[in-house]
């Protein structure tokens, strides 16, 4: 198979004409009008073409062209969505895919572990990076006041009185 990117999960179906609910994990739009995107089922891929999208709430409520029924998409609860591995999408300086990051260990400017990025969250500010802290969940804010510098293996973070 050619190289993808998980983009979405399907929580459920929306309504009665074939559309669902997924939850966004893209950190580019990916979702929108006639995008395909795949369902990887029992290793056999389904290729779909997106008729329409919009938000709703934490979600996104898609429906696929050609899928006008309910019971067409039941079989699609709990799967992932996957988009072709666009290697094009180039980045602006400081700008980085969500899956570059998670994972990587966090350090404070005196190279002392802090733990690992978990997840990245997209609030109407901007971003807060989620890392794991000795089992505590902390919120960093991604921004230069608090990120120093991205490696390819780990991230320097300027930790403010209390953050830890």
């Amino acid at each position: 198979m050619d190289a993808m990117v998980k983009i979405g999960t399907i929580t459920t179906t929306h309504g009665i004409k074939g559309e669902i609910k997924v939850i966004n994990l893209s950190d580019f739009v990916r979702f929108a009008k006639g995008r395909k995107v795949h369902l990887i089922k029992d290793e056999t891929r389904q290729t779909l073409v997106i008729e329409k999208v919009r938000t709703q709430g934490d979600r996104l409520v898609v429906k696929f062209a050609g899928i006008d029924n309910i019971n067409d998409v039941l079989p699609f609860k709990g799967l992932d969505l996957y988009a072709d591995d666009d290697i094009s999408h180039q980045l602006e300086d400081d700008d980085y895919h969500y899956r570059d990051l998670i994972g990587k260990a966090v350090y404070d400017e005196q190279d002392v572990l802090i733990g690992h990025v978990t997840a990245m969250i997209e609030v109407p500010q901007g971003h807060l990076m989620e890392v794991d802290h000795q089992g505590k969940r902390i919120l960093v804010p991604f921004v230069k006041a608090f990120i120093g510098e991205i490696t390819d293996d780990r991230i320097i973070i300027h930790p403010i009185e209390g953050l830890l």
